[in-house]
């Protein structure tokens, strides 16, 4: 007996089985919460101290610091370039702009804030 025989006739849904619901149906042309939308609304993201997030950031996206210190580094793929990583620090209140499409490091760190929350505007 095949393994599709066998995940068939389990009942849906699976993360790999979509669902197919009258409420889900309205929701198919939205994208995923926590990226930057077309529309210009922004992503907004809340991280503790010591965490990191990858984001894949289009050229020109806005990343605007409401609150905390974050460290903004280039991926791995791009350190050819340099001997070692040299994250950019932003604080409350500063804006970065994306220089290039690529994926982007953002760590939080320490600050009088209990946790870094960041929006993106594309």
């Amino acid at each position: 007996m095949f393994l599709s025989a066998v995940l068939s006739a389990l009942p849906v849904p699976w993360p790999w089985q979509a669902a197919k619901s009258p409420a889900s149906a309205g929701s198919a042309g939205r994208r995923p919460r926590g990226r930057a939308t077309e529309s210009g609304a922004p992503a907004e993201h809340t991280l503790p101290a010591g965490q990191s997030l990858m984001l894949r950031l289009p050229r020109g996206t806005v990343v605007h610091v409401h609150a905390g210190v974050i460290d903004v580094e280039d991926t791995p793929s791009l350190w050819a370039d340099h001997c070692w990583p040299q994250p950019r620090r932003f604080r409350a209140g500063q804006v970065w702009v994306v220089p290039r499409t690529t994926w982007w490091r953002l760590d939080s760190r320490v600050s009088r804030d209990p946790a870094s929350r960041i929006s993106c505007r594309g």
